[in-house]
């Protein structure tokens, strides 16, 4: 928890100095672009993702240098999309940020928001990027007043990834699409009975928060980030409950808050545990360490509840207003986008990609684990409902307060009621507002 608290404390001093960059300089930042006399250009693109992700995209950059000798690159890769978004407000603070920024849907608006993110559509204009395969559908999530600031890569979805070699094994039934959480917690039951081993819990960590508030007709924040999206405590309550709960049943890993990385050592490659909440595009990862396909279900139906599944741009490519070499930016995150070389190697590990031509190209030539990542956000067509709005500005502090609060609770200093007044105070206290 320490960790925790240092990080969001970072974060937040982090964002407190772009805050004072910004309130010095004027609303637009227009950087000449770079023309060293060599004609060399050098751009820094910045991802996070797994040592998998790390050599494909390291695979694509060579092949773009082929095409593009007097382009080089400077690369830094993070692990997940916390140090990604502390780094990149430490590197706006110091206006040294990378051209080329892969953003997640829920931080990338802190920085269009504060123009510090350049406007794509000058670069679609003069057709250094081409849109001409992609739904308006799948550009809408990075435009902010009818202006594109992030170009999605491809799509996903939260899901449960699990093995399907240990249901064999125990000889317990998966669950179908439309299973209720009392389903899923048998299912778990079954599975801890079946497997004779102290060290497995049939469930790696909990069903996704955000979703389970989705489920009972309610939100984490409401849609101007400035309060929490629900006024019964009770919903929290009764997350924190079912939590504690199943780790008290062995149900389900008690260190469970943070989130594995996607290596050898995840629950689900050792078979230390059955399912595990993931992004749906993990799912490729982890089935090529685990030497076999894994599976994807959608969370489960709350009974009584509302429709709580969405879809979500899985990752941007964003530019930079700071980039010197803008034009050259735009041309990568084309290519990155449309080049069928440069996404056979790719090969759709982000997510479903966002070109209809890329995507149908992919589609003849998936393995089964892709397979089933786009069967999963085939069937979420139909199933699922328009996503929250992005992240508040406050987030990284808010959710920080909330994951020490469930630590309380399951470690038991806090009862679940107390747990969801206690994280109401808190959150009420970094937002600035009253619930909705």
């Amino acid at each position: 928890m320490q960790r925790l608290i240092k990080k969001a404390t970072l974060a937040i001093l982090s964002f407190t100095m772009v805050a004072a960059v910004m309130g010095c300089s004027s609303s637009g930042i227009n950087q000449q672009e770079n023309s060293p006399e060599d004609g060399q250009v050098t751009l820094k693109f910045v991802w996070w993702g797994s040592d998998q992700r790390k050599e494909s995209t390291l695979q694509v950059i060579e092949l773009y240098k082929k095409e593009h000798p007097h382009v080089n690159f400077e690369t830094e890769v993070f692990s997940n999309t916390t140090d990604t978004a502390t780094q990149l407000a430490i590197q706006t603070a110091n206006q040294n940020t990378a051209d080329i920024i892969q953003a997640d849907y829920n931080f990338i608006f802190n920085y269009i928001n504060r123009d510090l993110i350049e406007p794509l559509d000058p670069y679609v204009n003069n057709n250094l990027l081409n849109l001409a395969d992609i739904e308006q559908a799948y550009l809408a999530p990075g435009m902010k007043n009818e202006q594109l600031y992030a170009l999605a890569i491809a799509n996903n979805a939260q899901t449960i990834v699990y093995n399907p070699e240990l249901f064999n094994k125990a000889g317990v039934a998966v669950p179908k699409d439309e299973y209720t959480i009392d389903d899923l917690h048998n299912t778990l039951v079954q599975l801890k009975q079946q497997i004779d081993d102290p060290d497995f819990y049939p469930l790696g960590n909990m069903i996704d928060v955000f979703y389970y508030l989705r489920a009972r007709g309610a939100s984490m924040y409401n849609a101007d980030g400035t309060a929490l999206g629900y006024e019964d405590d009770q919903i929290m309550t009764d997350y924190y409950t079912l939590y504690r709960k199943w780790i008290d049943e062995g149900l389900l890993i008690k260190n469970s808050i943070n989130a594995s990385k996607n290596d050898e050592n995840h629950p689900i490659v050792t078979e230390k545990a059955a399912m595990y909440s993931v992004s749906s595009n993990a799912i490729s990862t982890l089935s090529k360490l685990a030497g076999h396909t894994m599976k994807l279900l959608p969370f489960p139906v709350i009974q009584g509840g509302q429709e709580g599944k969405f879809i979500k741009p899985s990752m941007f490519l964003a530019m930079s207003s700071y980039s010197k070499n803008k034009e050259e930016a735009a041309k990568f995150i084309d290519f990155f986008i449309n080049n069928e070389e440069a996404n056979d190697i790719l090969n759709g590990e982000r997510g479903v990609p966002v070109s209809n031509k890329i995507a149908a190209r992919l589609s003849t030539k998936l393995d089964e684990a892709g397979k089933e990542q786009y069967r999963f956000l085939e069937y979420l067509q139909s199933h699922s409902s328009p996503i929250d709005p992005p992240y508040p500005s406050s987030y990284v502090v808010v959710n920080n307060a909330y994951q020490v609060t469930l630590q309380n609770v399951i470690d038991g200093d806090l009862s679940p009621k107390e747990g969801a007044l206690q994280y109401r105070s808190q959150a009420e206290q970094f937002m600035g507002g009253k619930s909705e």
